[in-house]
């Protein structure tokens, strides 16, 4: 069977009347939730030095006026030097119950999801079969972002800015610490192998993308406060 990337625009984003997943609703319901901000989401386990991840809170996150930037620069996969600096970091967690209660608490309330439990993600429909599998939250200024990487099926729900998307069939798949941002200032053979031949597209507020199983995306925010909810699916 074939799978392609899937683009539905204009949902619904929140099953709660009023939450708005503003700084202000966030500071409220999650202001405790913690996670090791990179330049790139879980960024140790991408090879990233372990000391560029700073551990901070989602207040700590949401009250800095520039954002938490990382000062000594990017490194190409390739480790031909450091890119460019200051790339906007990334708060982006992994929500359950133990880890994360408060975003936890948050998306079960407002978007009706919890690890284990049924898809309810705009535009499926209330008998789909499938799992959640993993459940992740993330919000960054213009500028961060994830560099090329892969896993299982997958859905990406825009609920607050805009976000560039760079998508490769699983032939085409790379994972990779190569920063959007930065694919211009590393090697030639290493910006082919993770971005030659990409679909490109722009997902907005409301706009849900459907990432198949083992095909390799990247995504860069395009305005401040952007706001997702993920989760992959079995």
């Amino acid at each position: 069977m074939a799978y392609r990337t899937v683009s539905a625009h204009g949902m619904n984003n929140s099953r709660r009347p009023g939450f708005s997943w503003q700084k202000e609703d966030l500071l409220k319901h999650a202001a405790a939730a913690r996670a090791l901000v990179s330049h790139i989401p879980y960024g140790s386990d991408f090879g990233l030095d372990a000391s560029l991840e700073q551990p901070v809170t989602l207040e700590e996150f949401l009250r800095s006026c520039k954002r938490r930037r990382i000062d000594e620069g990017a490194q190409c996969s390739s480790g031909k030097g450091a890119v460019r600096g200051s790339i906007a970091s990334y708060f982006f967690v992994a929500v359950d119950d133990e880890a994360q209660p408060e975003i936890a608490r948050v998306f079960a309330e407002v978007l009706g999801l919890v690890v284990g439990g049924p898809l309810t993600f705009p535009c499926f429909h209330s008998s789909c079969p499938f799992r959640t599998t993993t459940l992740q939250f993330a919000v960054g200024d213009a500028g961060s972002g994830s560099p090329m990487h892969f896993h299982q099926d997958a859905v990406n729900l825009l609920l607050l800015g805009k976000k560039r998307w760079w998508l490769r069939p699983p032939s085409m798949s790379a994972m990779s610490r190569l920063h959007p941002l930065d694919a211009v200032n590393c090697s030639v053979e290493e910006v082919e192998q993770c971005y030659s031949g990409a679909c490109v597209l722009e997902q907005e507020a409301g706009d849900v993308v459907y990432i198949p199983d083992m095909w390799g995306h990247a995504v860069l925010n395009l305005e401040n406060h952007t706001v997702c909810a993920a989760t992959e699916f079995a």
